[in-house]
């Protein structure tokens, strides 16, 4: 009892000492049908991977929903090592990777932040990391060369972070035109832990602006957000989120 009481307290400690760096409303998204055809459509590639719709990827995302965390990141103990599996990419120019969450857009320069899939990684790729201990807050990072063979890049070099308000809002950085319009929301993440495993999450990923115009045409972006999609479980690396303590005890039960 004394042990689950002190595991409780630990993780409301963590919470708290996270709450004031987040707004809990709800974020709305526009998603859009995918151009690249229905089976490509992120609900396909999730009832795929988890089950006939058991996550509602439209409704299911962290940030959702009132009392979630935005913007969202992950709080580091520094002991245990992370895992992060490449579940499915477009285009295998894009490279996932992590950076130290300050709340100001990172350099990505090889400090503070490191690569964790390269652009060779085949579907099914599993690598282990670690964030420094002296790394307390942390994301990740989707980077996508252009200029390559993809037929929608539009020449164009894209850095997207799982905090969205580290994104440039709307096309180009031109502002949203629709919401959320303090960052476009280029990543969504689930908590898939009850179908995956204990602390493990889905990141599904948008190549092209997502604060643009929405649509199949040109100069629009489809936000099908299934253009990466990678797990990422680490014990201990602990999610933002606002909490009770009533809450905090629940999970101990």
């Amino acid at each position: 009892m004394r042990l689950l009481l002190a595991r409780a307290w630990t993780a409301l400690a963590l919470l708290m000492a996270a709450a004031p760096a987040f707004a809990t409303a709800p974020v709305p998204i526009v998603m859009g049908t995918s151009n690249d055809g229905a089976l490509q459509a992120l609900q396909k590639k999730v009832d795929h991977l988890l089950g006939f719709h058991v996550v509602d990827v439209r409704q299911d995302f962290i940030g959702a929903h009132a009392g979630d965390p935005d913007p969202f990141f992950w709080l580091n103990n520094g002991v245990h090592a992370l895992s992060v599996t490449l579940i499915d990419r477009k285009s295998p120019h894009g490279v996932v990777g992590w950076y130290q969450d300050t709340g100001a857009a990172p350099a990505i320069d090889g400090v503070d932040d490191g690569v964790v899939l390269e652009d060779w990684r085949l579907r099914g790729s599993r690598t282990q990391f670690r964030v420094p201990a002296s790394v307390t807050r942390f994301g990740f990072y989707v980077k996508h060369a252009g200029g390559s063979d993809d037929a929608e890049d539009d020449g164009r070099d894209y850095l997207y972070f799982t905090n969205r308000t580290l994104n440039d809002a709307g096309l180009h950085g031109h502002g949203a035109e629709h919401a959320p319009y303090g960052g476009d929301q280029q990543m969504l993440v689930y908590d898939v832990s009850r179908w995956l495993g204990p602390d493990t999450w889905l990141v599904a990923c948008e190549y092209s602006d997502s604060g643009g115009p929405v649509g199949n045409g040109p100069g629009q972006t489809d936000n099908d957000y299934s253009d990466i999609l990678f797990t990422v479980t680490g014990v201990g690396a602990t999610p933002t989120q606002a909490t009770s303590f009533a809450r905090v005890k629940a999970l101990y039960r």
